[in-house]
């Protein structure tokens, strides 16, 4: 009974968060394991996000587990909801993306606390708003030329991949499922890493050469 209701997880658990985890990625996501996705874009994906991260695991068959169910995961963050979303409501991003809205809001207000003792609340919802505004959170992602990896249905990929008005706000959604994912899977701390280590999300703003098809 106490492991049914604990709120820590088992020190051999998958994920930080194993419960939400499983509450974002759909039963059947395992289907899509050994795709061509999964062969050719997913070890790019890991290798820009610095994926898998290292961890220290009593049974080694358990570090294998994760880093399977971490590629069914990245897969999902970049699976476009054209794909399979009228069969089955959750293959797709949106879950990911939801929980990504509100961990990245909640770290960045962290970050603005601690880095600006002394300003006042309106500097702060000013700044936060500008640096996670939804078109910069997919201009981060394009930066790091991830959007190549959205899968889109062949019906509907050139003009995703030409109309940038539909192109963006389908990057916003992967870079804020990746958030998502990563609180999941490896808890806050990972999300710091990749929205101010990976993606730099207090920087300068990129420059809007990064729309042009690559």
């Amino acid at each position: 009974m106490y492991l049914l209701f604990s709120i820590q997880p088992p020190a051999d658990a998958l994920f930080a968060h194993p419960r939400l985890f499983r509450a974002c990625i759909p039963p059947g996501m395992h289907r899509f394991r050994g795709n061509v996705w999964d062969y050719d874009s997913r070890p790019q994906v890991m290798q820009i996000l610095g994926y898998p991260l290292e961890m220290t695991d009593r049974i080694p068959e358990i570090t294998k587990a994760r880093n399977v169910e971490l590629g069914l995961g990245l897969q999902l963050c970049f699976l476009h909801p054209s794909n399979y979303k009228y069969d089955h409501p959750r293959f797709c991003f949106e879950r990911l993306e939801y929980l990504g809205q509100k961990i990245q809001d909640l770290v960045m207000a962290e970050r603005l606390l601690m880095k600006h003792l002394d300003a006042p609340g309106f500097w702060i919802q000013e700044r936060h708003r500008r640096v996670l505004m939804n078109r910069y959170c997919g201009r981060y992602l394009r930066a790091k030329e991830l959007h190549r990896f959205i899968i889109y249905p062949e019906k509907v990929r050139n003009s995703y991949e030409r109309n940038h008005r539909l192109r963006n706000p389908a990057s916003e959604s992967v870079q804020q499922a990746l958030h998502g994912l990563s609180y999941a899977v490896y808890g806050k701390r990972e999300v710091r890493r990749l929205m101010f280590e990976v993606f730099d999300v207090e920087q300068v703003q990129p420059k809007r050469n990064i729309y042009v098809k690559r």
